[in-house]
């Protein structure tokens, strides 16, 4: 166990430390489906990297520690509610992106 308090806790012990933020899985699967309504869009890495950063930045985090954890809140953004909201943060982001890119 770390003891925290004794200042026993290090960079690397952090390195260790898992968490896995659920609703940028979420995003990751239904980028092909937004992707799909932009067909003139750029697709290079720094215009994809903004549509997702900024779907994400719209979107309420959802962090588990654990797989456990993963599975049970895999399974509360399945509603389709969720869906709703991470498809109206990408579309806006993408529609952004594509009026705006910063590729070079």
């Amino acid at each position: 166990m770390v003891d925290i308090m004794a200042g026993k806790l290090t960079s690397d012990m952090l390195k260790d430390l898992t968490v896995t933020n659920v609703m940028e899985m979420v995003v990751d699967e239904q980028f092909p489906i937004v992707m799909q309504k932009f067909p003139g869009a750029c697709c290079c890495t720094q215009c994809l990297s903004d549509i997702k950063a900024l779907a994400l930045n719209n979107l309420k985090p959802h962090y588990v520690s654990s797989d456990r954890g993963n599975l049970f809140e895999r399974i509360n953004t399945s509603d389709m509610m969720v869906k709703v909201d991470v498809l109206r943060a990408m579309t806006e982001a993408a529609e952004k992106v594509t009026r705006n890119p910063r590729h070079e």
